[in-house]
Protein backbone atom coordinates (compact mmCIF):
# COMPACT_ATOMS: atom_id res chain seq x y z
CA UNK A 1 0.00 0.00 0.00
CA UNK A 2 2.55 1.89 0.29
CA UNK A 3 4.22 1.79 -3.12
CA UNK A 4 0.38 2.91 -4.64
CA UNK A 5 0.59 5.83 -2.47
CA UNK A 6 4.26 6.58 -3.45
CA UNK A 7 2.93 7.36 -7.44
CA UNK A 8 -0.30 8.92 -6.52
CA UNK A 9 2.30 11.06 -3.75
CA UNK A 10 4.57 11.70 -7.15
CA UNK A 11 1.30 13.11 -9.32
CA UNK A 12 -0.25 15.32 -6.25
CA UNK A 13 3.09 16.85 -5.98
CA UNK A 14 3.46 17.44 -9.77
CA UNK A 15 0.22 18.99 -9.54
CA UNK A 16 1.07 21.19 -6.15
CA UNK A 17 3.91 22.42 -7.92
CA UNK A 18 2.54 22.75 -11.14
CA UNK A 19 -0.12 25.20 -9.52
CA UNK A 20 2.90 27.01 -7.49
CA UNK A 21 4.91 27.58 -9.58
CA UNK A 22 3.42 27.12 -12.79
CA UNK A 23 4.88 28.88 -15.85
CA UNK A 24 7.98 29.72 -14.11
CA UNK A 25 8.97 25.86 -13.11
CA UNK A 26 8.36 25.04 -16.68
CA UNK A 27 10.10 27.86 -17.58
CA UNK A 28 13.34 26.96 -15.57
CA UNK A 29 13.16 23.46 -16.47
CA UNK A 30 13.26 25.04 -20.48
CA UNK A 31 16.28 27.01 -19.28
CA UNK A 32 18.20 24.06 -17.52
CA UNK A 33 17.59 21.45 -20.31
CA UNK A 34 18.76 23.90 -23.06
CA UNK A 35 22.19 25.13 -20.75
CA UNK A 36 22.26 21.07 -20.63
CA UNK A 37 21.89 20.92 -24.46
CA UNK A 38 24.25 23.55 -24.47
CA UNK A 39 27.01 22.31 -22.12
CA UNK A 40 26.71 18.94 -24.42
CA UNK A 41 27.31 21.00 -27.43
CA UNK A 42 30.25 22.94 -26.11
CA UNK A 43 31.68 19.71 -24.85
CA UNK A 44 31.08 18.02 -27.66
CA UNK A 45 32.80 20.58 -29.62
CA UNK A 46 35.61 21.13 -27.40
CA UNK A 47 36.37 17.58 -27.46
CA UNK A 48 36.58 17.59 -31.24
CA UNK A 49 38.60 20.82 -31.08
CA UNK A 50 40.76 18.82 -28.80
CA UNK A 51 40.56 15.77 -30.69
CA UNK A 52 41.29 17.72 -33.80
CA UNK A 53 44.55 19.46 -31.92
CA UNK A 54 45.48 16.26 -30.92
CA UNK A 55 45.45 14.60 -34.34
CA UNK A 56 47.28 17.95 -35.77
CA UNK A 57 49.95 17.82 -33.04
CA UNK A 58 50.65 13.74 -33.43
CA UNK A 59 50.60 14.75 -37.35
CA UNK A 60 53.60 17.82 -36.52
CA UNK A 61 55.15 15.70 -34.52
CA UNK A 62 55.54 13.02 -36.94
CA UNK A 63 56.23 15.24 -39.73
CA UNK A 64 59.12 16.79 -37.19
CA UNK A 65 60.28 13.27 -36.55
CA UNK A 66 60.15 12.45 -39.86
CA UNK A 67 62.13 14.94 -40.74
CA UNK A 68 65.01 14.80 -37.94
CA UNK A 69 65.47 10.75 -38.60
CA UNK A 70 66.17 12.50 -42.23
CA UNK A 71 68.41 14.81 -41.09
CA UNK A 72 70.30 12.30 -38.94
CA UNK A 73 70.49 10.24 -41.96
CA UNK A 74 71.38 12.27 -43.86
CA UNK A 75 74.13 13.38 -41.70
CA UNK A 76 75.04 9.73 -40.49
CA UNK A 77 75.80 9.59 -44.41
CA UNK A 78 77.75 12.49 -44.96
CA UNK A 79 79.43 11.69 -41.64
CA UNK A 80 80.48 8.44 -43.30
CA UNK A 81 81.25 9.80 -46.45
CA UNK A 82 83.57 12.48 -44.76
CA UNK A 83 85.08 9.32 -42.91
CA UNK A 84 85.70 7.49 -46.11
CA UNK A 85 87.45 10.86 -48.20
CA UNK A 86 89.48 11.02 -44.91
CA UNK A 87 90.30 7.26 -44.67
CA UNK A 88 91.08 8.06 -48.42
CA UNK A 89 93.51 11.02 -48.03
CA UNK A 90 95.46 9.44 -44.88
CA UNK A 91 95.83 6.20 -46.95
CA UNK A 92 97.18 8.23 -50.06
CA UNK A 93 99.14 10.59 -47.31
CA UNK A 94 100.38 7.71 -46.04
CA UNK A 95 101.42 6.01 -49.55
CA UNK A 96 102.88 9.03 -50.73
CA UNK A 97 105.38 9.00 -47.44
CA UNK A 98 106.59 6.09 -47.90
CA UNK A 99 107.42 6.20 -51.61
CA UNK A 100 109.29 9.88 -50.32
CA UNK A 101 111.20 7.90 -47.21
CA UNK A 102 111.77 5.11 -49.76
CA UNK A 103 113.00 7.71 -52.49
CA UNK A 104 115.02 9.58 -49.51
CA UNK A 105 116.19 6.06 -48.30
CA UNK A 106 117.88 5.08 -52.26
CA UNK A 107 119.12 8.49 -52.74
CA UNK A 108 120.66 8.83 -49.34
CA UNK A 109 121.89 4.80 -49.50
CA UNK A 110 123.25 5.96 -53.49
CA UNK A 111 124.85 8.90 -52.06
CA UNK A 112 126.66 6.70 -49.16
CA UNK A 113 128.12 4.68 -51.50
CA UNK A 114 129.20 7.09 -53.88
CA UNK A 115 131.35 8.72 -50.45
CA UNK A 116 132.55 5.72 -49.87
CA UNK A 117 133.69 5.22 -53.07
CA UNK A 118 135.36 8.47 -52.71
CA UNK A 119 136.67 7.13 -49.56
CA UNK A 120 138.05 4.13 -50.96
CA UNK A 121 139.42 6.22 -54.00
CA UNK A 122 141.02 8.79 -51.27
CA UNK A 123 142.18 6.51 -49.04
CA UNK A 124 143.85 4.44 -52.20
CA UNK A 125 145.38 7.39 -53.85
CA UNK A 126 146.70 8.63 -50.05
CA UNK A 127 148.47 5.11 -49.66
CA UNK A 128 149.65 5.16 -53.35
CA UNK A 129 151.45 8.52 -52.35
CA UNK A 130 152.71 7.73 -48.63
CA UNK A 131 154.18 4.57 -50.72
CA UNK A 132 155.82 6.73 -53.49
CA UNK A 133 157.19 9.26 -50.75
CA UNK A 134 158.32 6.47 -48.57
CA UNK A 135 159.87 5.25 -51.84
CA UNK A 136 161.37 8.47 -52.82
CA UNK A 137 162.42 9.11 -49.39
CA UNK A 138 164.03 5.39 -49.03
CA UNK A 139 165.97 6.44 -52.12
CA UNK A 140 167.16 9.44 -50.88
CA UNK A 141 168.44 8.45 -48.06
CA UNK A 142 170.13 5.63 -49.77
CA UNK A 143 171.25 8.50 -52.05
CA UNK A 144 172.70 10.64 -49.01
CA UNK A 145 173.59 7.29 -46.87
CA UNK A 146 176.10 6.61 -49.87
CA UNK A 147 176.98 9.82 -50.41
CA UNK A 148 178.17 10.02 -46.42
CA UNK A 149 179.84 6.77 -47.05
CA UNK A 150 181.94 8.12 -50.13
CA UNK A 151 182.63 11.17 -47.91
CA UNK A 152 183.42 9.51 -44.84
CA UNK A 153 185.92 6.77 -46.01
CA UNK A 154 188.10 10.17 -47.42
CA UNK A 155 187.70 11.60 -44.28
CA UNK A 156 188.78 8.21 -42.50
CA UNK A 157 191.64 8.09 -44.97
CA UNK A 158 192.25 11.80 -44.00
CA UNK A 159 192.04 11.08 -40.30
CA UNK A 160 194.34 8.25 -40.59
CA UNK A 161 196.70 10.66 -42.42
CA UNK A 162 196.37 13.26 -39.46
CA UNK A 163 197.24 10.42 -37.43
CA UNK A 164 200.27 9.62 -39.20
CA UNK A 165 201.58 12.65 -39.71
CA UNK A 166 200.68 13.32 -35.79
CA UNK A 167 202.87 10.24 -35.10
CA UNK A 168 205.74 11.64 -38.14
CA UNK A 169 205.61 15.04 -36.10
CA UNK A 170 205.77 13.77 -32.51
CA UNK A 171 208.28 11.80 -33.45
CA UNK A 172 210.51 13.74 -34.93
CA UNK A 173 209.62 16.18 -32.19
CA UNK A 174 211.14 13.40 -30.04
CA UNK A 175 214.51 12.72 -32.52
CA UNK A 176 214.65 16.65 -32.69
CA UNK A 177 214.55 16.54 -28.78
CA UNK A 178 217.25 13.65 -28.78
CA UNK A 179 219.34 15.29 -31.35
CA UNK A 180 220.31 18.79 -29.59
CA UNK A 181 220.81 16.99 -26.31
CA UNK A 182 223.50 14.65 -28.06
CA UNK A 183 225.26 17.56 -29.58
Amino acid sequence: MAESNQPKNSGELENLREILFGNQARATDDRLNQLEDNLQTLHRTFTDALNKQSAAQREATAATEEGLKKQLNSQANLAQTNHQALEDRINQLRAETKRQLEDIQATFTQELENLRSNLIEQIRRTQNESRQRDDDLRQELLTVSSWLDNKLTPRKDLGQLLMTLGQQLQDDDTSASDSPSSE
